[in-house]
């Protein structure tokens, strides 16, 4: 057994078992390489277990240490979303846009046909109904008013038409605006930059979640499996409407876990149909196909429908296209706005037109249109926020953006406000002065068996005892339900009040119909954009007890407000 030093040697060339020469200490080449590897080794896990934060984001590029990595995938948040409480509120729905700039677009036409890429979507039909088909043709209105040659091409695959429009094969390509969030970030990478010229349309029902019948709500997707495609409209709204839920963050972290990733959505619903999972996000046609092949043991869940101002639709236009042709731009975006005029006109024409180019029948292209708003120049104006107010194109951009990042998808920074050119659609306000932005009208309506409550939260909202009074406590958790309102545009809030048992029966009754009516107040001061037809304000007393009254953890368990986000639409 080795004790001491002295017990390895005490003459010159007494070598231990490590290599190294004892007495006049002289190292081996072999024992210099090992005592540098362990220094080294030492010094970096001190400088790791310090500063490895730092190092990592040092190494990836990252200044900011809490800032996500392109490896460190994170938990959405319902905060991540908040942005989207930027929406175009209730009040500016139905009335003339005003106050639009009329800007002037510079000289330069393009000389060539316009060659712009598309998917099967009935969001493109405008202009293909404008151009009488798809490819450049005599009987093109772009060609015979604005002497334009239209190309449209068909590109299913996102990442397909992002390589044709980098290399310059396409001029003016499809997205959501969410997309474009995540493929703006790519292009960073690059030296093509593109920009958002029109928004096409709202989804309106054209998005959404299909599920088993017995899955009421959002909070039923607990524990369930959900197929979608990755980093797309649909993960986009799977995220935002498990954010808007009334599941516990743990609940929420744990679905997004166990998503069964697709190539593709009609691939998500092929898993639904052949009974796979027990929910699919997917968009039109396939939405409406695998509730049919499905039957009565399926539905729609939830869909665009009621979550309105969450997937819009919109065309990206290469700098260099309007930096050097930005009067064809514009012939373009008028083009677009005279389709859907046409497409009103003569919906049983167009129907066609759009069907002979996607090679759908007028069945299915009429089902897809019902699906999405097409939204013309004063839609335009109000979500690019040229009537005044936010652009909510910017909203839906960054919070996209924030989303992605989180998931450690993109790593360079895109802003909203730098991948949009508003110039076209703004040049066009003297033409449309005055056009309304015309949505339904949302009310709320008497309970009944048939309402679905596609959201379900139990909130603790505290009042002074014995009174309406809402405590300062509970507004944050209140502000909270109008940004959901706001991004769920076809909705009505159910707030229902409800006591314990202890006490007046009547009296019981009577607060909280009171606090319940306490709660609409204080939304609708927060958010003046809100109508007042979509709040319901009941009480039930101390008669839905959800535990017993006989100890004080139950008492207050019955001390709760429910509230519903319910679908005005049947």
């Amino acid at each position: 057994m080795i004790s001491s030093r002295s017990d390895l040697g005490d003459g010159d060339g007494d070598v231990n078992v490590y290599g190294y020469v004892w007495g006049t200490m002289k190292l081996t080449p072999f024992a210099k390489v090992f005592i540098t590897l362990v220094i080294l080794a030492v010094v970096g896990y001190v400088v790791y277990a310090k500063f490895g934060g730092n190092v990592r984001n040092w190494a990836t590029g990252n200044a900011d240490p809490n800032a996500p990595t392109a490896n460190k995938p994170e938990a959405v948040e319902k905060t991540d979303f908040s942005k989207l409480n930027e929406a175009p509120k209730d009040a500016t729905r139905n009335q003339a846009v005003s106050g639009v700039n009329a800007t002037t677009v510079k000289a330069g036409k393009l000389g060539r046909p316009l060659v712009v890429a598309i998917n099967t979507w009935a969001g493109h039909a405008p202009g293909i109904v404008f151009n009488r088909g798809l490819e450049v043709n005599d009987k093109s209105h772009y060609k015979s008013e604005f002497g334009l040659d239209v190309r449209f091409v068909l590109l299913e695959d996102p990442a397909a038409k992002l390589a044709a429009f980098k290399k310059g094969d396409v001029d003016i390509m499809w997205d959501t605006v969410d997309n474009w969030a995540r493929e703006a970030s790519e292009l960073m990478d690059t030296s093509v930059r593109g920009k958002s010229v029109i928004q096409q349309d709202w989804s309106r029902g054209g998005d959404g979640i299909v599920s088993l019948a017995t899955i009421k709500s959002v909070e039923d997707l607990k524990g369930k499996k959900i197929a979608c495609t990755q980093f797309t409209p649909s993960h986009f709204l799977l995220l935002f409407l498990l954010s808007q839920s009334g599941l516990l963050p743990e609940d929420r972290a744990a679905i997004e876990k166990n998503i069964v990733f697709t190539q593709d959505a009609p691939a998500a619903a092929a898993m639904f149909k052949a009974k796979r999972v027990d929910a699919a996000v997917t968009w039109e046609p396939d939405l409406s196909g695998a509730v049919t092949a499905r039957g009565d043991e399926a539905h729609v869940l939830v869909s665009t429908t009621a979550a309105t101002n969450v997937i819009a639709d919109t065309l990206i236009a290469r700098q260099d296209l309007i930096d050097k042709a930005p009067e064809s731009v514009k012939a373009f975006v008028h083009g677009w706005f005279k389709g859907i005029d046409m497409m009103k006109d003569d919906p049983q024409s167009s129907n066609k037109i759009i069907g002979d180019a996607l090679k759908l029948d007028e069945e299915t292209v009429s089902g897809m249109l019902s699906g999405l708003k097409l939204t013309p120049f004063a839609d335009n104006a109000l979500f690019y926020g040229l009537a005044g107010g936010k652009s909510h194109f910017e909203t839906l951009f960054d919070t996209a953006f924030i989303i992605w990042r989180k998931k450690g998808l993109v790593t360079k920074v895109a802003s909203g406000k730098d991948a949009v050119d508003t110039t076209f659609v703004a040049s066009l306000a003297g033409v449309y002065q005055g056009q309304k932005v015309v949505e339904a009208e949302v009310k709320a309506k008497a309970p009944s068996v048939k309402d679905r409550a596609i959201i379900n939260k139990q909130l603790q909202i505290h009042f002074t005892p014995g009174s309406d009074q809402i405590m300062e406590g509970s507004y944050f958790v209140l502000d909270s339900l109008g940004d959901t309102l706001i991004a769920f545009g076809n909705t009505y809030l159910r707030i229902e009040g409800n006591t314990d048992a202890t006490g007046n029966a009547a009296a019981n009754q009577t607060l909280s119909e009171k606090r319940a009516v306490a709660v609409k107040k204080y939304l609708l001061k927060e958010f003046p954009g809100l109508s007042d037809a979509r709040f319901q304000a009941i009480g039930h007393g101390q008669k839905n007890p959800v535990a017993p009254n006989t100890t004080e953890t139950g008492r207050q368990l019955n001390r709760r407000t429910d509230i519903k986000v319910v679908l005005a639409a049947p």
